[in-house]
């Protein structure tokens, strides 16, 4: 549902019974989401399709402690009764709510959903809230073969997360996903399911996404648009010069201690000063400096200090789950970013001048 309905029949589930089931289907013009429900019982009349207001149906359902809920649908209203309570919800007629988009559905390959879930958290908090000379609000969903990787970057940073697929033939397929699509999917509770999500294009010019979820629902998302980066450029390919490894807990535990006074300057940075020994994580703000030992931090190479933006470092260690995190430096003069690597996700950041 729309947080803000440009059109008034936006607020409203289309309700539909048939062979035994409910069909929920809801709108926000870029995305459209269809859900399932079997029925307890047998329904009385199976040609109910009707509008009813989302927030109130969805309020009432949150409050009630009943197993079951009875509907009855007649003279353009909708009565719920559960327990010794009915409350009765306008309805309206469908024939104003928009349509599904024409065209057969086109399929694509299947996603493994608990990777797919997991790869649009880690690169969705890379996503810009304004697009420029490239698109980067949206997500680029590439399908390669038996792999799926998901891309985000706002130009400052860049994640690259890989996950299992199951395609036909070599070639590469690639969409870009809108923002609010990914939020919707990362809603869909993907993460539990060890499942594979069947992926296709469809509309009259293949212009829209379907995704088909494990459990029968349907999300049908308008395809991003414009030219995406092409971030495989600015991946690091030249040789290694240092590899620095932290325990995730103890610098993730140093960032929130330097958060007071980091977060008080005007662009919140850190430096990471691995020249020294032991390695140590610092911050400087109208005179005030704070710095915390990383004594568990590995370095090999030839390592040099570099700073980052608080905020980027923070949320990407957060969005990591293993007991390390591992940085890859390079020499200067010929890429100057950070490289940090898990299992199948690859974050790179640009530093700071600190």
């Amino acid at each position: 549902m729309p947080k803000r309905a440009i059109l008034p029949v936006l607020e409203n589930l289309r309700w539909r019974a048939a062979k035994g089931h409910l069909e929920l289907t809801a709108t926000d013009l870029d995305n459209r989401l269809h859900i399932s429900i079997p029925f307890v019982g047998e329904a009385v009349d199976s040609d109910v399709d009707v509008l009813i207001p989302a927030k109130e149906l969805c309020q009432l359902v949150k409050t009630e402690s009943a197993s079951n809920l009875k509907l009855r649908i007649r003279n353009g209203t909708c009565e719920v009764t559960a327990n010794k309570r009915t409350v009765v919800l306008s309805c309206a007629e469908s024939s104003s709510f928009p349509e599904s988009p024409d065209g057969e559905a086109k399929p694509q390959g299947q996603i493994l959903g608990s990777a797919f879930d997991g790869a649009l958290r880690r690169a969705l908090f890379c996503v810009s809230t304004e697009s420029g000379r490239y698109s980067t609000d949206v997500l680029k969903l590439e399908l390669r073969g038996s792999i799926f990787r998901v891309v985000g970057t706002d130009g400052h940073r860049l994640s690259v997360v890989e996950g299992t697929a199951r395609t036909t033939g070599d070639s590469t397929f690639w969409v870009l996903l809108l923002r609010s699509t990914v939020t919707i999917l990362s809603r869909l509770g993907l993460a539990d399911e060890p499942r594979w999500v069947e992926f296709s294009t469809c509309g009259s010019e293949q212009d829209f996404n379907l995704f088909a979820l494990p459990d029968g629902s349907r999300l049908i998302t308008r395809r991003g648009q414009g030219q995406f980066p092409n971030y495989e450029n600015v991946l690091p390919k030249a040789p290694l010069e240092a590899r620095v490894v932290f325990r995730r807990e103890e610098l993730l535990e140093g960032l929130a201690k330097l958060s007071p006074t980091a977060r008080k300057a005007q662009v919140p940075a850190v430096k990471l000063e691995l020249s020294h020994s032991p390695v140590s994580i610092k911050t400087e703000n109208d005179g005030t400096a704070s710095s915390i030992a990383l004594e568990h931090t590995r370095v090999s190479g030839k390592a040099r200090d570099i700073g980052f933006n608080y905020h980027y470092l923070t949320q990407y260690v957060k969005s990591v789950e293993t007991d390390t995190i591992s940085m890859k430096l390079f020499p200067e003069a010929i890429s100057e970013v950070a490289l940090f690597d898990a299992f199948r996700y690859q974050h790179l950041l640009m530093p700071l001048r600190v």
